[in-house]
């Protein structure tokens, strides 16, 4: 996952209240409308595990170090571990887009990929479906914010505050 710093992810709806894979409970959020960029944006989406694949083998990083206990725990899979270097996919993207239909056929799945190094496992995860990670600075602007209150007999989870 990139770097959390600052706006790093947009969605076309407030779905991202409801569709988060590691909730920490929270209880309030903030959303923001987001102009399109005016420059075409370089939007790389991943639509599956074919795609994410990919995109590690592209622009690979090695993980294994951070991430091979718990990938282990979580896959059963003992191997080296790479995800996406993001600051080297920046250089020819503006934003990664994981579609719904690409989250669900790929999150957390241990994925054979080929790196420089040798063989090893990626697995898709930290993401939520239908997010856009924007990994440069091509969006306009923001609208005003909404502001949002936990609810657990909303549906949907949330209500705007206000």
């Amino acid at each position: 996952m990139p770097n959390l710093a600052g706006l790093v992810v947009t969605r076309r709806l407030p779905a991202g209240l409801q569709l988060v894979e590691d909730s920490l409970g929270w209880e309030s959020a903030r959303s923001w409308p987001v102009s399109p960029p005016a420059q075409t944006a370089r939007v790389l989406e991943v639509t599956g595990p074919v795609a994410w694949v990919t995109l590690v083998e592209r622009f690979p990083l090695d993980v294994t170090a951070s991430r091979r206990h718990d990938w282990w725990r979580a896959t059963g899979r003992d191997s080296a571990w790479a995800i996406p270097d993001w600051a080297a996919v920046a250089e020819e993207f503006d934003a990664v887009h994981l579609t719904v239909d690409g989250y669900l056929a790929t999150a957390g799945r241990a994925l054979p990929v080929r790196t420089p190094d040798g063989p090893a496992g990626t697995v898709l995860a930290g993401w939520d479906p239908g997010a856009t990670w924007w990994l440069t600075d091509v969006l306009p602007g923001l609208g005003e914010p909404t502001d949002w209150r936990g609810d657990r007999d909303a549906p949907g989870g949330w209500v705007p505050v206000g």
